[in-house]
């Protein structure tokens, strides 16, 4: 295989949809043949992490292309060619959830994975490019940034020739599916509904209080052991940072809200049962707060849309006031307790 692309990427933030740089090696017949690299305007925010490992700042992408722009210099480029890469996989997702993120359909990508190689070859303590660059290769080069990367990739490619000698063998294909699917305990539906009661909030929250935020806090700190499914893994990444920084920016929140769905069907639990573990979420992220009127608003506005279909929920509604704002705070905080001993 003497025909192919090296790629290597850096993104500005934890989440790893989006791209801040990009380096392309095109080799043929074994030669490099031609290397592209440009900064790309993620349109995104930069965490203070991203921006210390890769040195690239907001105020440098300013005026460099967007990936929906950039992609229409490279789409065929990469389609068209075995990509190569270490940890390939990882700058595949991140090239399809960015063009994602511009609606643009998704390709599927063929790819060789020296990291992979290494894994099955070398029987290295370590297998990140650093140390093998260091270690095996003698090498030095100025790691995290696309171009060097991408170029020391490649001759860590070279390098395994000895090893693996028929590399179209390990050649792979690479299409991005998100992951929605709900294959663990359903038994945890309900911690899935809880949490995305605490969110509904930010639908109308500029920010929240530090009330809400112990609520958040704690969901993830009882959640943090089913991190090995993509699912929690997922939703526990988005938690993470703005934890960490005691602060949900207006991002985060809106990661979360479209990460977290209602759960309305399940083998284990009624959908009854489903919707009030929602709205317990709801009434004790509301608690938090001084209730206002666009709070119940909200509150009714839901309950129209998603009806809980329960004689002892029925009773409550009913003859809750919702003219006594006070008084329907606590009969709501109230009613929360019921549900946690009721579920």
């Amino acid at each position: 295989m003497r025909d192919y692309v090296v790629l290597d990427l850096e993104t500005p933030n934890r989440f790893n949809d989006s791209i801040s740089s990009i380096g392309i090696v095109i080799v043929e017949e074994g030669e490099v043949v031609d290397k592209m690299y440009t900064l790309i305007n993620p349109e995104q925010e930069f965490d203070e992490f991203n921006i210390n490992f890769t040195g690239i700042h907001p105020y440098d992408v300013v005026d460099s292309p967007t990936f929906d722009e950039y992609w229409q210099d490279i789409k065929s480029i990469l389609c068209s060619n075995v990509i190569v890469g270490q940890n390939i996989t990882f700058d595949l997702r991140v090239i399809s959830k960015s063009l994602t993120n511009y609606n643009i359909p998704l390709p599927a990508f063929r790819y060789y994975c020296t990291l992979n190689s290494c894994r099955r070859n070398l029987n290295l303590q370590d297998n990140s490019l650093s140390y093998i660059a260091r270690n095996v290769l003698h090498s030095s080069y100025n790691a995290h940034n696309a171009m060097d990367d991408a170029l020391m990739t490649n001759k860590l490619y070279n390098y395994l020739s000895d090893y693996d000698r028929n590399r179209l063998s390990h050649v792979s294909f690479y299409t991005y599916q998100p992951n929605c699917k709900r294959d663990f305990n359903r038994k945890l539906d309900l911690k899935l509904n809880y949490l995305y009661g605490l969110v509904q909030k930010f639908n109308y929250c500029d920010d929240i209080n530090l009330k809400h935020m112990e609520l958040m806090e704690q969901w993830y700190l009882e959640n943090e052991v089913h991190c090995n499914h993509p699912l929690f893994e997922n939703i526990l990444l988005k938690l993470s940072y703005p934890i960490q920084k005691k602060k949900f920016s207006k991002r985060d929140r809106l990661a979360l809200l479209k990460t977290v769905n209602l759960i309305q069907r399940s083998p284990v639990y009624k959908t009854p049962i489903l919707k009030l573990g929602a709205f317990r979420g709801i009434i004790d992220s509301l608690s938090c707060y001084d209730m206002e009127r666009k709070d119940i608003d909200f509150i009714q506005s839901w309950l129209k849309s998603k009806p809980i279909n329960d004689n002892t929920f029925k009773k409550f509604y009913k003859e809750l006031d919702f003219n006594d704002i006070e008084n329907a705070k606590e009969n709501l905080m109230e009613f929360s307790h019921y549900i946690q001993d009721y579920i």
